[in-house]
């Protein structure tokens, strides 16, 4: 009879342990989804100003004069699009995971590229705006 009872309280502990552990991981996986998502809602608003500069950008390519001129113009273009380019693509490949085992991982690899991009998207607004800043008469 004892045994039984000690059994029965080691099982009830280990599950409770189990349970705990699990709501644990669960709740981390969470945040981090959270995480993520606050970047995306900050970043992707900009795209429509990374929009915007690329059509001023792209006027001044259309009209520079010099090679050192359009190059400047031309960088700061293919920044822009490749800014706008990655927050596409990282919307089009995110998803939420399935599997709770491989959540954690998948998720704090995706904060990495979704913090990525929108450093890229500030980046291209910045140096956009000072080279569109500069070339005001």
């Amino acid at each position: 009879m004892r045994i039984v009872l000690l059994g029965s309280i080691f099982v009830f502990l280990v599950s409770s342990c189990a349970n705990s552990n699990r709501q644990e991981k669960l709740g981390a996986i969470e945040e981090l989804d959270a995480r993520i998502m606050l970047i995306h809602d900050e970043a992707m608003p900009k795209i429509s100003k990374v929009l915007s500069l690329r059509k001023l950008v792209q006027q001044k390519i259309d009209s520079c004069q010099n090679s050192i001129e359009c190059n400047q113009w031309q960088a700061a273009s293919y920044e822009l699009t490749k800014a706008d380019a990655q927050m596409m693509d990282w919307m089009r490949k995110y998803q939420k995971p399935l599997g709770k085992d491989t959540a954690f991982s998948y998720l704090a690899n995706q904060e990495q590229i979704i913090t990525k991009v929108s450093l890229d998207i500030n980046s291209s607004i910045s140096v956009a705006d000072s080279l569109l800043n500069a070339s005001k008469p």
